[in-house]
C-alpha cells in the first residue's frame, strides 16, 4: 500500500496511506481518529516501559480484580454471616452445621462468580473482532486486563465447574453460540466470544480451544467454528481460524492449526513416537 509523506525543514511531518488521504472516502474525521489511535499507542508504550508508571497502572488492574472477587464473595459472605446469627457456635452440633453452611457457600461462590466474571469478562472484550492486534494497541490494553480476569477464573472455579450448566451458561454469557446438547468438560476455552458449537458437541477433559495466539509482537483473535455432533477429544489444542465440519472426531492430544478446514465426517489423530521429519511431510501434503 502506497504512502504519502510530507517533509518541512525539521523532518518528516506526517505519514498516512495515500488512500487514507487522497482517496474518495477520506475524511478530517478518519484522518484525525487515524493519528489519535497512533499516539495513544505511543502513550501507552511510553507508560508501560516506565517502571513506577507500569506499576501505578498494575496496582490498579489488581485493585479491579479484588473488587469483581469481592462482589463474587458478598452473597456467600452474608449466607455465612447470618447463618453465624442464628446457629452460634456454642454447641458441637452447632459447629457442626456451620461448617455445613460454610461448605455450601463455597459452591454459592462459584456459581456466583461464574455469572459476575462473564458479565465484566462480556464488558471488556466489547468490539473485538478477528484480526492482528499491536502489543501496543488500546485494544491489547483491553485483552490484557480480560486474559488477568479470566486466569483467575481459570485457576479458582472453572476446572470445578467442568461438565456442567453452570460452565455452559458462562461462556454463553460470555458471547459464546452454543447449541443444544453440548457437553463441556474443559475449563480451557479461550476467548469463547469468538466461539460458535453445533449441537451435540463434546468436549474432551483439559481440551484447549484458542480463539487467540501471539505472532511475535501481534496479538491474533480468530474465530473457531466446530461443526454438530463432532467430539473433541482429550488434551486437544485449536487454534484460532479453525473450522471443523459437521460429525468429525478430533482424536487424543491432536492439534488443529491456525486457519485449517477440517471437513464433515474427518478424523483427526495425533503424531505420538512419530519423528518431527515426518509430521512435517504429512503437514506439507495437507497443505
Amino acid at each position: 500500500m502506497a504512502s504519502d509523506v510530507r517533509h518541512n525543514e525539521v523532518g518528516i511531518m506526517f505519514v498516512a496511506d495515500s488512500s487514507a488521504v487522497h482517496g474518495d472516502q477520506w475524511s478530517p474525521l478518519r484522518y484525525f481518529a487515524k493519528k489519535g489511535e497512533i499516539q495513544m499507542k505511543k502513550l501507552l508504550s511510553a507508560l508501560m516501559a516506565d517502571p513506577i508508571c507500569n506499576a501505578i497502572m498494575s496496582i490498579l488492574v489488581y485493585a479491579f480484580y479484588g473488587a469483581v472477587i469481592g462482589i463474587s464473595l458478598t452473597p456467600s459472605a452474608f449466607f455465612i454471616y447470618t447463618m453465624y446469627k442464628i446457629v452460634p457456635p456454642t454447641s458441637l452440633l452447632n459447629v457442626f452445621l456451620l461448617a455445613l453452611c460454610i461448605g455450601a457457600s463455597v459452591y454459592m461462590f462459584f456459581i456466583v462468580a461464574l455469572i459476575v466474571f462473564a458479565i465484566f469478562e462480556r464488558i471488556l472484550t466489547i468490539g473485538f473482532k478477528p484480526g492482528r492486534y499491536s502489543t501496543s494497541s488500546p485494544l491489547f490494553a483491553r485483552w490484557i486486563v480480560y486474559s488477568g480476569l479470566h486466569v483467575i477464573l481459570l485457576n479458582m472455579v472453572l476446572p470445578y465447574v467442568s461438565g456442567t450448566v453452570w460452565n455452559r451458561l458462562f461462556y454463553k454469557i460470555l458471547g459464546a453460540k452454543i447449541g443444544k446438547n453440548v457437553f463441556i468438560n474443559s475449563p480451557k476455552l479461550s476467548d469463547a466470544y469468538l466461539l460458535e458449537l453445533g449441537d451435540n458437541v463434546v468436549i474432551g477433559g483439559d481440551a484447549s480451544i484458542s480463539c487467540h495466539i501471539f505472532e511475535g509482537d501481534k496479538l491474533i483473535l480468530g474465530n473457531i467454528k466446530i461443526g454438530s455432533n463432532t467430539l473433541i477429544g482429550a488434551e486437544t489444542y485449536i487454534m484460532p481460524g479453525a473450522t471443523i465440519g459437521n460429525n468429525c472426531n478430533i482424536g487424543l492430544k491432536a492439534t488443529v492449526r491456525k486457519n485449517k478446514e477440517i471437513p464433515d465426517k474427518s478424523m483427526i489423530l495425533a503424531f505420538p513416537g512419530t519423528p518431527a521429519k515426518k509430521i512435517a511431510e504429512i503437514l506439507k501434503k495437507e497443505d
